[in-house]
């Protein structure tokens, strides 16, 4: 079909010109050597193809595609049945594939070309012709996409049971396979807002490692989320006694943590995210300096973050 000109219309509201674009592309790479256009861009040659892709239904579509054959048009049809999960240039995608492989000129294997209508008056260009359908096998569910997150936020939250908050950032990555669940790690620093009259000075840095799953829509676009995650989190206090010593003690607790979060999609495939944490952990920490109490960490604690979520494939 080279030099071949497939024309494609659309029969489907609200459709972005992301999936457009996704939907000629893969429909090129299929067709070999043949060009697809949309009907709005086409211009006046005519098509050695014309595809008509409609929408059924909130999850299904039926793609009709009539080809040029000698004095007659061949028409084929393919319906689609997508997942409720799937991702939408995922189903654009592979119309235009299928799209690109009805209009060669030999049919492929399982898909039929039904009797040529005879035409009442010639027509230059292609018209749906009244036959009958042909539906294709049943889709087979696709193979697991693996997707990638990334994400960066800002952390706060109280730090010692008495004085300042802590304040701080941590950095975060996401690995879905196709579906809800996901895994997730991450690592974070925060310190306390000022120091207290003690003039000590507290750090937490923690690494977590867990799973969750999207509550409410899809991972790729907007919703709630719930994560579960172990937890080891390295304490640390230093201060410096009026004598000009100083002097730092560390410890490593460990525990599990628990996230409550929502994403709002704000440009495709970058989302703000806000998460509510709360961690429990092996042991509280009682800090004195020079033998003065300034404050203790609880083995229960909780946090909140606010930041940007990017989804890189």
């Amino acid at each position: 079909m080279a030099g071949a000109l497939i024309v494609i219309e659309v029969s489907a509201p609200k459709v972005s010109d992301g999936a457009l674009a996704v939907l000629v592309s893969s429909c090129t790479r299929a067709a070999r050597g043949a060009e697809c256009v949309l009907a709005k861009n086409a211009a006046d040659e005519s098509p050695s193809a014309v595809a008509i892709v409609s929408l059924q239904s909130e999850d299904k579509m039926r793609v009709e595609v009539g080809v040029r054959q000698g004095d007659h048009d061949s028409w084929r049809t393919k319906d689609f049945a997508f997942l409720a999960e799937d991702d939408s240039l995922d189903r654009w995608r592979a119309i235009g594939f299928a799209i690109g492989t009805l209009a060669e000129s030999n049919p492929p294997p399982g898909v039929e070309s039904p009797a040529p209508p005879a035409p009442a008056t010639p027509a230059p260009v292609l018209q749906p012709a009244p036959a009958p359908e042909v539906r294709s096998a049943p889709r087979e569910k696709p193979a697991p996409e693996l997707r990638l997150f990334v994400g960066a936020v800002g952390l706060l939250g109280p730090g010692l049971d008495t004085g300042p908050w802590r304040i701080g950032s941590g950095l975060f990555v996401e690995l879905a396979p196709r579906g809800p669940l996901y895994l997730t790690l991450g690592g974070s620093a925060a310190t306390r807002v000022t120091r207290d009259a003690s003039d000590a000075a507290a750090r937490w840095f923690d690494v977590s490692a867990g799973a969750g799953v999207a509550l409410i829509g899809s991972l790729n676009h907007s919703g709630l989320q719930l994560g579960a995650s172990l937890l080891a989190e390295r304490f640390d206090v230093s201060a410096s006694t009026l004598d000009g010593r100083s002097d730092s003690r560390a410890r490593w607790i460990f525990g599990g943590e628990g996230a409550l979060g929502g994403r709002v999609e704000v440009a495709p495939d970058l989302f703000v995210i806000l998460d509510f944490e709360a961690a429990g952990l092996s042991a509280a920490t009682d800090v004195t300096v020079a033998g003065a109490s300034i404050g203790s960490a609880p083995s229960f604690r909780y946090l909140g973050s606010f930041g940007l979520r990017v989804r890189l494939r």
